[in-house]
């Protein structure tokens, strides 16, 4: 965890921001924020994290050959 310091005028803009997005937090905000404005895909940034399940062998066994190789 980091500390960033804004001035008044920022907080205020970050806050109203915050409520108008439904935002979590400013964290939350701010990667939304800055994905948006460096075109960063989704994918990236962990937008899957835990909604894809692990490979099962049967899924492994499609993929690999007896060697590992795809």
């Amino acid at each position: 965890m980091k500390t960033i310091a804004v001035n008044d005028n920022t907080f205020q803009l970050l806050q109203t921001l915050k409520e108008k997005e439904k935002a979590p937090s400013f964290d939350v905000l701010i990667l939304k924020i800055a994905s948006k404005e460096s075109k960063v895909p989704d994918s990236m940034l962990g937008a899957l994290k835990g909604k894809m399940k692990p490979f099962s062998e049967k899924d492994r066994k499609g993929l690999w050959d007896d060697k590992g190789r795809i």
